[in-house]
């Protein structure tokens, strides 16, 4: 099973073969070892939210299940969180610090002939001239990209802080450059972000004032820009400034995010049903002004969200659906904190760039996910959801987590 695992790992490179999706193998082979298991806290919130997902898109879609660009779009929250679970139901014993450094590697390698081509048709700066010039490596679209090239970095300053070592330092600079080239604004900014939060030495407090202030400033944004006069459950928005770059910022903050604030209002618990945003509701009826009950309804399975993660997650699922979100990166993030320390202190160091990997690349997506639709995105959520399997299968990362918990008990105990 950790082949498939690997192999999953490895084609997060591109999604032009979506090859990287089987990474949820083993729960069809062995879901019946799920119970009667003792698992991290994160998995409780997770499953929670899985729970909500399914009821949510039973009540609101339910024969979304069968098809393919359900998946591929509206519910790829499904192929970009199952090989957490499917971590849960396999053992290995791989030195994961290894495995994540030849893949850094890897995936840096790959792209640097592609890149090398792109540098020499348009050249380092042409993205400021003409946005549309943008690096796109492997992948459709350049969000995409730009949000892989982002944990990838993450992966590599993880890399780096448990061995350091010139020639990652070289690869880091050139995945930064590789990023850059992306020219996905949101993307740089998560990968910036990942270092104050490491200069100010990763405390939870930062961590929650990041939380509160990426959802306090988006329902702000939101709030702002609406415009009472507008319908957004009908109104059509058009395009009408000329530059890529601006007339994207123009349809989020005139047009996705005060529909998505639009649909919260409607049903402010559990929102309007999963995959809800891109379609066309004709009525909705409201029960106490917390439950809304969409009818008349013209389902499309696309590309368009809220491009800004919380807010989607606002229209389709309320503020229950956002919480069990959040408070799976929250216990995520305090797991790998733990799970780093043990690595060093009693584990010598074995598995430290993966649980290193798994908090920074947390905060990163959290930062992204205020800018575009990236806490469920394959392309960027894969390379984290895969990487968090591998640990929960990892025998000697239980064992040395096991041992550094015990140490901690007696500690606390002689206190």
């Amino acid at each position: 099973m950790v082949y498939i695992s690997l192999l999953a790992l490895f084609l997060t490179v591109t999604n032009l073969v979506p090859v990287s999706a089987v990474g949820f193998v083993p729960i069809v082979l062995y879901s019946w070892r799920f119970f009667g298991r003792r698992y991290p806290a994160f998995i409780t919130p997770l499953t929670a939210l899985t729970v909500l997902i399914t009821v949510s898109t039973l009540l609101y879609d339910p024969k979304a299940f069968t098809e393919f660009e359900f998946y591929r779009r509206d519910g790829n929250f499904f192929i970009s969180y199952a090989p957490i679970f499917a971590g849960c139901l396999y053992m290995h014993r791989l030195e994961l610090n290894k495995v994540l450094r030849t893949f850094f590697m890897f995936a840096v390698g790959i792209n640097i002939p592609v890149y090398a081509v792109y540098i020499v048709q348009t050249g380092l700066l042409s993205i400021f001239t003409n946005p549309d010039n943008s690096f796109g490596s492997y992948f459709i679209a350049r969000n995409a990209a730009g949000g892989f090239f982002a944990m990838l970095f993450c992966l590599g300053v993880a890399c780096y802080l448990q061995k350091r070592s010139k020639l990652l330092l070289g690869l880091i600079a050139i995945n930064a450059l590789m990023l850059f080239s992306t020219y996905s604004r949101g993307s740089l900014l998560g990968a910036v972000a990942v270092l104050p939060y490491l200069y100010f030495g990763r405390k939870r407090w930062l961590l929650a004032v990041l939380m509160g202030g990426l959802i306090a400033g988006s329902l702000a944004m939101a709030v702002i820009n609406t415009d009472p006069s507008v319908d957004y459950m009908g109104y059509t928005f058009n395009i009408q400034n000329q530059d890529a770059k601006v007339a994207n910022l123009n349809i989020r903050y005139e047009w996705l995010w005060p529909r998505a604030l639009a649909y919260f209002e409607q049903s402010p618990i559990v929102g309007l049903g999963f995959g809800s945003f891109d379609d066309h509701i004709g009525n909705v009826a409201s029960y106490f002004h917390l439950f809304g009950a969409p009818s008349d309804i013209t389902v499309e399975h696309s590309d368009s969200h809220a491009h800004n993660s919380y807010l989607n997650f606002l229209a389709e699922l309320g503020v229950v659906g956002l919480f069990l979100m959040l408070n799976f990166f929250w216990k995520l993030v305090d797991w790998s904190k733990h799970g780093a320390a043990a690595a060093a202190l009693v584990g010598g160091g074995q598995n430290f760039a993966a649980f290193r990997f798994v908090e920074i690349s947390s905060v990163c997506l959290l930062v992204m996910a205020a800018t575009e639709h990236r806490l469920v995105s394959p392309s960027n959520v894969l390379i984290l959801t895969l990487v968090i399997s591998l640990l929960l299968a990892s025998h000697s990362a239980n064992t040395i987590l096991a041992e550094f918990n015990r140490r901690n008990s007696l500690i606390r105990s002689r206190v």
